[in-house]
């Protein structure tokens, strides 16, 4: 899948380079890039997903995706896709996050609004929602989980970061079919929702402390999942 989603992910910024799409515009729906490059429905969700990691596109729900203007290149933070091309790189890159973010949940625990709370459990409700399904395909409502985590900090260096990292947010985009395979991926995935409701209900009572320790709970555990599917694949 991963060659389709890029093959998405190139067309779509070759129309916003080439100024067919421009700041403001609305991309193509779901369906018409299904039909026009006759890939799935995951593929083209994962590669929107990649695009709003990358603050090329932002979505706003129940209206559609639009193209973000161009950030300032010299303020930003980019992590070239290369730079995320092992299993051991996407390891290290949680490793970076653990800090970060458990001191964002700490902040948004103390400074989040009644929006902020509404945002971070519409993302909570539709990954669970896609898991009920029997669909693994919550990597977009993953990573709005932790952006929407990082925004209610109210520190909107958290938000910068974590959206101009891109793949980095959410490891699972840079795994190889082999890596993957190693992963079972409904068990991991509740995990996963469980591990974020945790979060979510600390930040909901305003406990600063547990919503710290759950975030460095989940990404240490996204890590140790990743070491022993890392560790498989190479014995």
């Amino acid at each position: 899948m991963s060659s389709l989603t890029d093959k998405v992910v190139t067309m779509l910024r070759e129309q916003i380079e080439r100024g067919m799409l421009r700041p403001g515009d609305k991309i193509p729906t779901e369906v018409a890039l299904m039909k026009e490059l006759s890939v799935s429905r995951s593929v083209v969700r994962e590669a929107v997903s990649r695009l709003q990691a990358a603050h090329v596109v932002a979505t706003r729900h129940g209206i559609g995706t639009f193209v973000l203007a161009p950030a300032d290149k010299e303020d930003a933070l980019r992590l070239p896709e290369a730079d995320l091309s092992s299993m051991l790189d996407v390891m290290a890159i949680i490793e970076f996050r653990i800090d970060l973010e458990a001191a964002a949940a700490a902040l948004a625990a103390q400074r989040r609004t009644d929006q902020h709370l509404k945002q971070i459990a519409q993302a909570l409700g539709r990954f669970e929602a896609e898991l009920a399904n029997g669909s693994t395909d919550t990597l977009a409502h993953d990573v709005e989980f932790h952006l929407q985590i990082a925004r209610a900090s109210g520190n909107r260096y958290f938000f910068d970061v974590l959206s101009q990292m891109g793949p980095g947010v959410s490891p699972r985009t840079r795994l190889g079919k082999a890596e993957i395979a190693q992963l079972d991926q409904i068990e991991r995935l509740r995990n996963v929702l469980n591990e974020h409701r945790l979060i979510y209900q600390a930040i909901l009572r305003q406990d600063a402390d547990d919503a710290r320790a759950a975030m460095r709970m989940h990404l240490s555990n996204s890590r140790e999942r990743l070491r022993r599917a890392h560790e498989s694949t190479a014995s």
